[in-house]
């Protein structure tokens, strides 16, 4: 009897734990229309989500850093900027975009913010670090150059976002960031 009930309870707790593991992939379309998995990246690489706003001055100033670190890392991870202001107009995107210089960037307009949601982001610039499978290893800062709200610093002495794709390129734990993310509030659906 005792026999029965351990089975059945080995049973029960496999095929929850399964149930639990097996989440379904976030799939969303990018701004030309195409769908998207942005949380889960091909070929075992880890997926890089930036989340920004286009009236946001702290995320506008880390445009630079940002388009850097895709250019460092380029070939060993996705890239994904998500504007998350949800009454922005397409227009809008497109300009910020060639304002500063995201047109070859995969971009997605998350107007229903699907992937805010998902991945518990809440300012911008935020960034977003998962594995090959969706599974979230860093959220946090780019770096620190801003200390404070309006008060960037002169020379950045940590490089969060570059720290943790080291490390988990490397297969080392991923640190956690250091510091706070300084920016705008992601702005709530209406």
């Amino acid at each position: 009897m005792i026999r029965l009930l351990v089975i059945i309870f080995t049973l029960f707790c496999s095929s929850f734990f399964v149930q639990a593991v097996q989440k379904p992939t976030l799939t969303i379309k990018d701004i030309l229309g195409n769908i998207q998995t942005p949380l889960t990246a091909k070929e075992k690489r880890p997926s890089v989500l930036f989340f920004i706003t286009h009236d946001c001055p702290v995320a506008n100033k880390l445009a630079p850093e940002i388009r850097r670190i895709i250019e460092g890392y380029r070939a060993k991870a996705q890239f994904t900027l998500v504007y998350v202001d949800p009454d922005m107009t397409a227009a809008e995107v497109k300009t910020h975009q060639k304002d500063y210089n995201y047109t070859k960037l995969n971009t997605i307009h998350d107007r229903q913010h699907k992937l805010v949601q998902a991945t518990g982001a809440t300012v911008t610039p935020e960034v977003v670090v998962t594995k090959s499978n969706g599974h979230i290893v860093y959220r946090g800062r780019i770096n620190n150059f801003y200390e404070d709200f309006g008060k960037p610093r002169r020379v950045v002495t940590q490089h969060d976002l570059r720290d943790a794709l080291d490390a988990m390129l490397a297969g080392k734990p991923v640190p956690k960031p250091r510091g706070k993310c300084i920016g705008c509030f992601i702005p709530k659906q209406k």
